[in-house]
């Protein structure tokens, strides 16, 4: 029976036979004399007693008491202390148990002597045996070709990886030997590299940016210098470019919004966000909020960009001063933008149905009224393969707002008469308050004889904004009888359906009968009834690029309702180029609409949200 003792190491209690713990106090006292003089002597000492604890633990597995042959095997593992004493004598043991060599494992620690911002690639790098600079140049690109998809990664990859905190955890990061002679030469290179390059590794960390760091290899320092300021640069040429884009934007959009306006009053941007929010104070707070949003980090690359290529530095009272007012300018903005969408919470509509004189013939002309003073407006050219169309759609005056939004399509009457209903539709923050709205948007029309005059032009007083109004007129037409659209129509009518699925525009100055069927000209050639179309490459898109106060692209393939109308089986007719080219004309109307009711569109999503 041997007598048995109560040691803790480094944290961990063990049971060990008193020669046992004999002959490991001897050994640690040896290695700690070998030591005496050493900078780092208590950490080096820390590092050897939790390394002992480790070995003990893996050892007894199950067992209670920590033996001889327990204290030889961890003695043999760690080394002699004769084997790192420069030549002098060692203490009194002479011999120790000899032990199989254990095979090398890694661990994926960061490196925090190696690091730039978490140490993460300098972890992987050494878990790799690679140079951690090319894997940081690797992943700086990935990061920039995948816009910045692989930051949360890296951030998970810093949260969850511990850091080689003690010179143990260093040799596993780089799969070497936790012993007595490595532990020491760990410790004694950081405690080197912490006395011979601090100040010039804090310098270092100053110039180029604490995120960064630096290296204690002069080489890498030298890389990681010249890689920094090209980042620097990166930074300006972005940063000049935003700012180049949004000083274009705000000069290219303001006279866009001037020129796509014509009005008797003096008008500005303030006059014309008075128009979308509630108040010229709403508009104003707003844009100051956006126009912050956006400045603010563009200025933040720009003192970054400097920093980095120049080696200056910021004022930390600059740099908080940007991030309060960043996070301050958030308030006018979500404020003004909370308060519009209130004003798209509802929806509603009116339906107004017009009793028109029966044509005696048969057949009812249609034709465009007051749309002359409009043409003017537009520009339509083709470049490239591009459709561009110049939105010149809004109007102002009088404390009116007006435009070539309203749209008339032509359907099947459920009776023998002709009809032309109207419905009128707008936003606002309850049913009754977009009612209002809807009933205020005025319209005009006229009728000779067998000849209706519809004005695609569609006014509403100032006062009620923006708000999404918008007006569609259907023509209902019996079966059996006819309208002529006379070529001025082109100015209301829109995507309207027909049994040969003819473009608005090749629909003009053509008698059109309604069958059962559709619309359908008795003197248009019979459509193609194979489907050999279904195998053809799908319809071309023609791209309307807008650049009046918006910009919208608008691409026009088979419309909605000529696909389900019909009989099956009725194929699409082929179109040449420059049939494609005029398509755009069927959405000038539709075009033009966006310009009230594109951001109608918008603040009733959040307004329903």
């Amino acid at each position: 029976m041997k007598k048995t003792l109560t040691a803790n190491i480094s944290g961990t209690v063990f049971h060990i036979e008193e020669d046992a713990y004999d002959k490991l106090q001897r050994y640690l006292g040896n290695i700690r004399a070998q030591f005496t003089g050493t900078e780092g002597r208590d950490e080096i000492m820390a590092d050897i007693e939790a390394r002992i604890a480790e070995l003990f633990s893996e050892r007894l597995s199950g067992r209670n008491v920590v033996g001889m042959p327990d204290v030889d095997h961890v003695m043999a593992i760690m080394g002699q202390p004769e084997d790192f004493s420069d030549g002098e004598e060692a203490g009194s043991e002479a011999a120790y148990t000899t032990v199989p060599p254990r095979s090398r494992s890694k661990r994926f620690f960061r490196d925090p002597d190696d690091r730039w911002i978490g140490g993460v690639m300098g972890g992987i790098g050494a878990y790799i045996g690679v140079d951690p600079l090319w894997l940081r140049i690797a992943m700086i690109v990935l990061v920039w070709a995948s816009v910045g998809s692989l930051i949360p990664l890296y951030i998970l990859l810093w949260i969850i990886v511990p850091a080689a905190d003690n010179a143990a955890e260093r040799l596993r990061m780089r799969g070497e030997d936790v012993t007595v002679e490595n532990i020491k030469r760990v410790v004694e290179e950081g405690t080197a590299r912490v006395k011979e390059g601090g100040a010039r590794m804090a310098e270092e960390a100053r110039d180029i940016g604490k995120g960064w760091g630096a290296h204690a290899d002069r080489r890498k320092s030298q890389a990681a210098e010249v890689f920094v300021k090209l980042i620097g640069i990166v930074f300006l040429i972005v940063a000049f470019s935003l700012m180049l884009g949004l000083i274009t934007g705000m000069i290219g959009g303001t006279v866009s919004l001037w020129h796509a306006t014509w009005s008797s009053e003096d008008m500005g941007l303030l006059d014309l966000g008075e128009l979308l929010f509630n108040s010229r104070e709403h508009a104003l707070w707003f844009g100051i909020g956006v126009f912050s949003l956006l400045v603010i980090p563009v200025l933040g690359m720009f003192l970054t960009g400097f920093r980095l290529l120049l080696n200056t530095r910021t004022p930390k009272w600059l740099w908080l001063s940007m991030v309060v007012l960043w996070v301050m300018a958030w308030i006018p903005t979500i404020w003004a933008a909370a308060d519009l969408a209130k004003d798209f919470k509802r929806e509603n509509q009116t339906i107004t149905e017009i009793e028109l004189v029966q044509p005696a013939s048969g057949t009812l002309y249609l034709d465009a009224l007051d749309a002359t003073g409009m043409a003017g407006d537009w520009s339509v050219n083709f470049d490239d393969g591009d459709l561009e169309v110049d939105l010149d759609g809004l109007h102002l005056e009088n404390g009116s707002v007006y435009g070539a939004w309203g749209q008339l399509d032509v359907e099947r009457s459920a009776d023998t008469l002709f009809h032309l209903k109207v419905r009128r539709e707008a936003h606002g923050s309850s049913a009754k308050a977009a009612l209002a709205r809807a009933e205020g948007i005025q319209y005009s029309y006229s009728q000779e004889e067998e000849v209706l005059f519809v004005s695609p032009i569609v006014r509403y007083d100032a006062a009620n904004k923006f708000r999404g109004q918008d007006v569609q007129f259907t023509l209902e037409v019996p079966v059996g009888k006819s309208v002529f659209l006379r070529p001025g129509s082109k100015a209301v009518i829109y995507d309207i359906d027909n049994v040969t699925n003819t473009l608005d525009r090749h629909m003009l100055g053509r008698t059109w009968t309604m069958t059962e069927r559709g619309l359908e000209d008795p003197n248009s050639p019979a459509p193609r009834r194979d489907n050999s179309w279904e195998e053809e490459a799908p319809a071309p898109r023609d791209t309307v690029k807008a650049s009046g106060p918006i910009a919208a692209v608008v691409w026009r393939g088979p419309s909605k309702k000529a696909a389900s109308s019909g009989t099956a089986g009725t194929a699409r007719p082929k179109r040449s180029v420059a049939e494609d080219r005029d398509a755009v004309t069927t959405a000038r109307a539709n075009t033009t609409s966006l310009i009230p009711n594109l951001i109608g569109l918008m603040f009733e999503r959040m307004g329903t949200s």
